[in-house]
């Protein structure tokens, strides 16, 4: 499992490491040799038209003394390092001083000559403990880098990102490979940080396992990879049947507007929900027979036909939106689901439907379900989530925690989050899953994991992985009507390593 940090986080694991005998001037020394490391066999191998030339840009913080450290050490190996720093010697911090007396090198001026003429630019300006917005003269510095579109490697994080959302302050660094120490920041997987970070390497610089270990431990955010919901993941066993495996109910649209609910249904049986019926009106049974096979058809016409259905045929969860329609059956069928107290998914109409009284919706939730998952698009957030501001990570905490839901916040850096403030975001996406449809294959995949009683923030983990593997699969040109079928290339094989790991 990956814990992110938060900027105060890093900070402390120094703090901690020094009180534990762990020198600042040791910590930067790793950090450094680290960092070098990476850069000569990593990255200035696979730099075309690389004739030694490098320039490195340092600040008057710890991440200067880390580009101070890397620069003798590349001296050392006779590359054509220059050095500059648009800050006064004085004031750099008392450690990176001491760096600078150990080096022979003269740090000059920046300039846009010296960014133009270098194969590299090495970034150390600022690191995580950036909080504020850049004055104009760095601004300027900054777009002279990006100007000449050098081969640029950042250290810890891109200059001018705000570490722990991801947001430009009101530049940054747009780096083409970042070298990051223990482990990731929030920046480096939120918008439009994830863009401005490049390759991602974590290194490793010496902080003591213990303190390491500790400040982990009190981490909520977490990078959403296998290993942090493959001990959760549902495993079938020898006396299992469809029933047992799970049974999930979802409602389709009218007549006109049945392929979302399909498409959600086929991949619910594809992440392994044991069987799922689709309620539908007379007219919309007809349509949705005439296209499934593996997937049940129930007419079910009326609230109490609902009603009557999930109390006589096991139903484990639900999933309501689909091509529900903004109606005043989509909202009923959505309260009634969230009643039951059984697991839901409500998925685009029914988020939507609430948009006049979000209250009703959560009142609901808080009173009757600790497992719904909400699934909203930016736009769909802003509907029923009202006057949120701040970075994506504070908006989805106090969305979990005023709907008491959890929340799957999509796009290109989706977040998950509960109502007790546990994090996980995406490592990567494809835009290729920007496509209608797509949002109901991630509605099903939740919903049928929830059918097997997967733990609802677990199973919201596991199904946005699933969703954007099948991002990482595809290319230009997909459809969500392609996606259940590259569910199938891939799901039995990933399914048996978790198994395996699990």
């Amino acid at each position: 499992m990956i814990n992110i940090l938060t900027s105060k986080q890093t900070k402390n694991l120094d703090i901690l490491s020094i009180k534990n005998g762990v020198s600042l001037s040791n910590l930067m020394e790793n950090a450094g040799e680290a960092s070098f490391d990476i850069i000569i066999n990593q990255i200035i191998p696979n730099i075309l038209n690389f004739n030694n030339k490098i320039t490195i840009l340092c600040g008057p913080g710890n991440n200067g003394g880390d580009g101070f450290v890397i620069a003798k050490k590349l001296c050392q190996k006779n590359f054509d390092v220059t050095v500059c720093s648009p800050f006064d010697k004085h004031k750099f911090n008392p450690t990176v001083k001491t760096k600078l007396k150990s080096c022979t090198f003269d740090i000059v001026n920046p300039s846009q000559k010296l960014f133009k003429r270098a194969d590299l630019i090495i970034d150390a300006l600022f690191g995580v403990g950036l909080n504020r917005d850049i004055n104009k003269e760095l601004s300027y510095l900054i777009k002279l880098v990006n100007k000449e579109k050098k081969f640029v490697v950042s250290i810890d994080i891109a200059s001018g990102l705000d570490s722990d959302t991801g947001e430009e302050r009101p530049i940054s660094i747009n780096a083409d490979h970042t070298i990051s120490f223990q482990t990731p920041k929030p920046c480096h997987y939120l918008l439009p940080g994830k863009i401005k970070t490049g390759k991602l390497s974590i290194v490793q610089i010496g902080i003591p396992k213990k303190v390491f270990n500790n400040i982990k431990n009190l981490s909520k955010i977490y990078l959403n990879t296998m290993d942090l919901w493959k001990s959760h993941f549902p495993r079938p066993n020898e006396y299992d049947h469809k029933y047992s495996r799970g049974h999930l109910l979802v409602q389709s649209g009218d007549k006109f507007s049945t392929g979302a609910s399909r498409l959600a249904s086929l991949s619910a049986l594809r992440v392994g929900a044991g069987i799922v019926t689709l309620a539908s009106t007379d007219e919309s049974a007809i349509i949705n027979a005439a296209h499934l096979t593996s997937v049940m058809v129930k007419n079910i016409n009326t609230k109490k036909d609902f009603i009557d259905f999930y109390n006589k045929r096991k139903v484990n969860a639900f999933l309501i939106g689909p091509g529900c329609g903004l109606t005043k059956y989509t909202k009923e069928l959505s309260l009634v689901a969230i009643k039951t107290g059984l697991p839901v998914v409500l998925d685009a109409d029914s988020i939507s439907v609430f948009e006049d009284e979000p209250n009703e919706l959560f009142s609901a939730i808080k009173k009757y379900n600790k497992n719904v998952i909400l699934t909203p698009h930016e736009g769909e957030f802003k509907r029923i989530f009202k006057n949120s501001i701040g970075s994506k990570i504070s908006k989805a905490s106090k969305a979990s925690r005023e709907s008491s839901a959890i929340i799957i916040y999509k796009g290109n850096d989706t977040i998950i989050s509960s109502p007790n403030s546990h994090l996980a975001i995406s490592d990567k996406t494809s835009p290729f899953l920007a496509t209608a449809g797509s949002g109901d294959i991630l509605a099903g995949i939740c919903a049928g994991l929830l059918s097997q009683g997967m733990d609802a923030f677990m199973a919201a983990c596991a199904g946005q992985w699933f969703h954007k593997k099948i991002g990482e699969i595809s290319g230009p040109g997909m459809i969500a009507d392609d996606m259940p079928g590259f569910i199938e290339t891939f799901l039995p094989n990933v399914l048996g390593e978790i198994y395996e790991k699990s």
